[in-house]
């Protein structure tokens, strides 16, 4: 009986690893969309880059809005949550590779009999 749950955890443990890296290797060769855990929303405001300059604003709040100006034109907020979703994707990659590590050597360990 001990071999039968060996095997089982076995072949559970290499499933969840083949299916980390297979979705992995879809995910990072544009096959498949990432998965979306952060999103950005729109903000609407006056773009001083636009020429919509708001000359009632005081000058700390226009300052405020040519740099966050010119930070979105220098590394896009897509690009910020893209790479966001990809580290939390590998995160989440990286416990199931452990846990299907896990499950294997237990497996083993069933079919060994210790």
């Amino acid at each position: 009986m001990k071999k039968i749950f060996g095997w089982i955890i076995l072949i559970i443990g290499i499933l969840i690893i083949v299916w980390g890296i297979w979705t992995s290797y879809q995910i990072f060769t544009g096959q498949m969309p990432i998965y979306e855990i952060f999103t950005s929303e729109t903000i609407e405001g006056t773009s001083l880059t636009e020429g919509k300059i708001n000359l009632n604003l005081p000058i700390e709040q226009q300052m405020q809005q040519i740099i966050k100006d010119q930070i979105s034109q220098m590394l896009p907020q897509e690009l910020m949550f893209k790479f966001f979703n990809l580290g939390a994707w590998w995160i989440f990659m990286m416990i199931l590779m452990l846990g299907g590590g896990k499950l294997a050597s237990i497996g083993i360990n069933l079919l060994k009999g210790e």
